[in-house]
């Protein structure tokens, strides 16, 4: 597990470090950091996964079974999370911020990362591949999360609109999503891309993930982390471990082939994705909760990845 974690884990969060560190010197400020997001999320990283994906075998990189149990996961890890938060005792809008940083793991930036880097560009298409559905599904059980305000808030200003429109036209357009669909046309349809198409896309594939990692950095809060501990903990317990461990099980059950199990963890043990503050902010939930979950459940992470790459799966 050691050697694991020096040749795999360390190299992609001494890039979140860094991140961490630049910010903290101020040698990178808020107005790069925003132009940087929308820079890898909307051009760098789709353009990574369709040239991956276009170039990889869909016969070989798609396996009904490991999209089965990934899904059925989700599901079962959300029911026990509605359960688990009423434990807590937190206010409504702590509880679905809670439920919702279970369930909505960052794939497009840590665990996209994980998988390139420890388990190499074969392994990161059927990464790619399944992650597709995983997306949808995440967002899909965040707008009923969110669908509804608070009652308290019901009751001061009466019935509000709910943000599921707005919720599904993201979803709709995710630039992750089409990348990857627009892929899976070209692999299935087997449409060769031009040499020149395809260096310019490996050119600008290779700033996705290190601009990806180093911008997870600027973003770590840790101001209330010791006060809401006992939560984040129960977040920590429910998304790095509980999740994929339920993954697990259904991929045995199912019989899902050996080389699309560690993909599919990856996926599932994933930390609390930026989306979880984003949607705390706008609809009513608990912004405090999220960032810090994000920030001490993203370092944790390396653990469980640790320990989830080191056994024999």
């Amino acid at each position: 597990m050691v050697s694991v974690f020096v040749n795999n884990i360390l190299p992609v969060f001494s890039i979140i470090l860094l991140g961490y560190l630049l910010t903290r010197r101020a040698f990178i400020g808020p107005a790069f950091i925003q132009a940087a997001n929308r820079l890898v999320f909307y051009v760098a990283v789709p353009a990574m996964l369709f040239h991956k994906v276009a170039r990889s075998s869909f016969s070989e990189n798609f396996e009904p079974h490991a999209v089965t149990s990934i899904l059925l996961a989700l599901a079962t890890l959300f029911a026990f999370s509605l359960l688990a938060v009423r434990l807590f005792g937190l206010a409504p809008p702590s509880r679905k911020t809670f439920v919702h940083s279970t369930f909505h793991g960052n794939l497009g930036y840590m665990a996209y990362a994980i998988a390139y880097y420890a388990l190499g560009e074969r392994a990161f298409a059927q990464t790619a591949l399944l992650s597709s559905f995983l997306i949808v599904a995440q967002n899909v059980l965040a707008i009923g999360v969110f669908a509804f305000p608070p009652q308290n808030r019901r009751e001061k200003a009466g019935p509000s609109k709910p943000h599921s429109a707005a919720m599904l036209r993201q979803v709709a357009t995710n630039p992750i999503i089409l990348s990857v669909l627009a892929g899976v046309l070209c692999s299935f349809l087997k449409i060769p891309l031009h040499t020149a198409l395809s260096r310019s896309l490996d050119i600008l594939s290779g700033m996705a993930l290190p601009m990806a990692l180093l911008l997870i950095g600027t973003s770590f809060s840790f101001g209330a982390a010791r006060k809401r501990m006992t939560s984040i903990l129960g977040i920590g317990l429910l998304k790095l471990t509980a999740l994929p461990l339920i993954g697990l099980v259904f991929m045995g059950w199912l019989d899902v082939p050996a080389d699309f199990r560690l993909p599919a963890l990856i996926l599932l043990a994933a930390p609390p994705a930026t989306v979880t503050y984003i949607m705390a902010s706008e609809a009513g939930g608990d912004q405090e909760l999220a960032a810090t979950s994000i920030s001490v459940l993203t370092l944790l992470s390396g653990l469980t990845y640790a320990c989830f790459l080191a056994l024999d799966w």
